[in-house]
């Protein structure tokens, strides 16, 4: 899942000026991508290029996963249940808390995908699992994963490849 803080007040930028001129609600137009064709803005060429406060990470659903290989080998597969430490008696993983309120006015542009949400790889001699970390936010009762720590050093999304599955605008 891909969620976008879209300011409301575009100060000095002809979005909903293009948006009127093509009879298109700004929520509306944002997501047509012959709306950026008409901005004719080079900077601006889809919603990812638009300003605003990108969160993504892995949705806590049954179908999603996570595997960690080692050496072309599965060492472990987990859902994400299994990092909340509410629903264990004790810890399995270690974890780190954020809490986002997504409650300011503004637009909000949502983007569910599927698929290979992120690809984190590391060269390290010896794996210890509990030298990895997951970064959880809760964004308006909504868990995510949204990155993953190896001995303190946060890793980086090497390979994505997803299709999105639903994408809409709301505004508060």
């Amino acid at each position: 899942m891909v969620a976008f803080t879209i300011p409301l007040i575009f100060d000095q930028s002809p979005v909903p000026i293009i948006a009127a001129k093509i009879n298109f609600a700004i929520n509306e137009a944002i997501l047509d991508p012959f709306f950026y064709h008409a901005l004719n803005n080079k900077k601006i060429k889809s919603l990812d290029d638009l300003d605003g406060e990108c969160l993504e990470g892995l949705l806590n659903s049954n179908k999603n996963q996570i595997e960690i290989w080692l050496d072309r080998k599965k060492v472990q597969k987990l859902k994400v249940n299994d990092l909340i430490d509410d629903l264990l008696l004790f810890p399995l993983y270690k974890t780190e808390h954020r809490i986002k309120d997504m409650n300011e006015c503004g637009l909000y542009a949502l983007r569910k995908d599927i698929g290979l949400i992120g690809q984190y790889e590391t060269y390290i001699e010896k794996f210890n699992i509990d030298n990895l970390k997951f970064q959880l936010l809760l964004v308006n009762d909504i868990l995510l994963i949204e990155g993953v720590v190896y001995e303190n050093e946060k890793l980086e999304i090497t390979k994505k490849d997803t299709v999105t599955t639903q994408q809409y605008v709301y505004e508060i």
